[in-house]
């Protein structure tokens, strides 16, 4: 990694099929930030298709070219995600996914949630087909 700059809390498994990603709290995720990001989930997940489960930070942000880069990925990775729940915790951030769930709709069931519990029962929800 080139930057020092922690942004994952926790990445880790709920269960055989869900991955958790948590955000730190007050951080500004970059281009680099978001790249390091995906290439840990990939060492940690492998080519194993499964639901995502990605809990923001409270108060962080993203700058325009970490949400460009991410939402070429999610499409790059599609057939590799069974659902994602993105957990927010402010307006900015309901903006922000409400208009990555446009941009990738067609890939695969997403949502966005206030409420953790609400996103894992969701996520539960999904068949894994």
């Amino acid at each position: 990694m080139s930057t020092n700059k922690l942004i994952l809390k926790s990445l880790g498994m709920l269960n055989e099929n869900t991955v958790e990603i948590v955000f730190q709290d007050q951080v500004t995720i970059d281009l680099e930030d978001i790249k390091n990001t995906y290439e840990e989930l990939y060492k940690f997940t492998g080519e194993k298709r499964l639901k995502k489960l990605v809990i923001t930070g409270k108060q962080t942000e993203i700058t325009k070219d970490a949400r460009s880069y991410g939402h070429r990925e999610s499409v790059r990775i599609k057939d590799r995600v069974i659902a994602e729940a993105i957990v927010v915790h402010q307006l900015y951030q309901k903006m922000l996914v409400n208009f990555y769930i446009i941009f990738i709709k067609d890939s695969y069931p997403t949502k966005f949630f206030t409420d953790v519990e609400k996103a894992k029962e969701w996520l539960g929800s999904i068949e894994d087909r």
